[in-house]
């Protein structure tokens, strides 16, 4: 069992995936599994099967804020973050715990994606701005210093935010380049299926409402993140022409396409409760009994 590492696994709908990966490494290392869907089947499975995972539920709190409530939890000297639906191979987490012992001090680390396996070849470290958000590995005290994620995010520019927080303070982001993940991304053209992203939904109204959720939340957040870090004219200067043009296009969906109407409705809507400082508030409303 490995004693610097814990491997923490935010989970929305994601049973079978979070399953998956306690099976291939729960037997290695420590995991913290924080479940935003409320899934008590999950937590029995859990409970009953892997001795070496630790699961909460929670009240879809959002991806910044389960990973904040994980850190509190870790007792190792690293922690790392991935989506369920992001794949690991054999000896990513050792090559990143290798690299860790090389660098003095970094706000995070990232293994590289598969198909950029090439373009890295002679480098063994890579300073960047941005990492990779579907794969993160933190040192547990500098994170917990710098105060993690803004929990005023709950969807969306959540990994932006800690990017640009660790650019500020000079923690320096790395891409390890013989450590790799692979994330697929989904086919948005693909409406027939019911999952979305790591989300298996139990039907497609359920889908819908989230996808919906997913819009607000898109240009809510977009507002924040660049107000907080470029002021008002900045983030306004950013946002309205998407707005300007989504407003354009509710008007046209209404006669050729109605069903759109409401997706770029939520748009304007998540834009507008961000620009007059209203939190982010919106839901799914399949999980409203399950918010604060």
């Amino acid at each position: 069992m490995n004693k610097n590492l814990t491997i923490v696994l935010p989970s929305y709908r994601s049973k079978n995936l979070i399953l998956h990966h306690l099976k291939k490494l729960s037997n290695k290392y420590k995991i913290i599994v924080i479940e935003n869907s409320f899934d008590k089947n999950l937590e029995k499975i859990v409970k009953q099967k892997y001795k070496n995972v630790d699961i909460f539920l929670r009240k879809n709190i959002g991806f910044g804020r389960a990973i904040n409530c994980a850190s509190k939890k870790i007792k190792t000297k690293y922690f790392f973050v991935m989506n369920p639906d992001t794949k690991i191979y054999t000896y990513t987490l050792n090559h990143l715990l290798s690299a860790c012992k090389k660098i003095k001090k970094f706000g995070s680390i990232s293994p590289i994606h598969i198909h950029k396996k090439i373009k890295y070849k002679n480098k063994l470290f890579v300073e960047e701005k941005k990492i990779n958000g579907q794969a993160m590995l933190f040192e547990t005290k500098i994170f917990k210093k710098i105060n993690g994620f803004d929990e005023n995010f709950f969807l969306y520019y959540e990994e932006n935010d800690f990017f640009k927080k660790c650019n500020i303070l000079d923690y320096k982001l790395y891409l390890i380049t013989n450590a790799f993940y692979n994330h697929t991304k989904m086919d948005k053209k693909n409406n027939t299926k019911l999952n979305l992203h790591s989300t298996t939904f139990s039907n497609f109204d359920e889908k819908e409402s989230t996808y919906l959720v997913g819009g607000w939340h898109g240009q809510w957040s977009k507002f924040y993140y660049h107000k907080k870090y470029y002021g008002t004219f900045k983030a306004l200067s950013v946002c309205l022409p998407n707005i300007i043009l989504n407003l354009l296009q509710i008007f046209i969906y209404i006669l050729i396409n109605p069903k759109k109407v409401k997706y770029k409705y939520y748009k304007v809507e998540g834009f507008i409760c961000s620009f007059f400082g209203f939190p982010s508030f919106k839901r799914s409303k399949f999980d409203k009994k399950y918010i604060y």
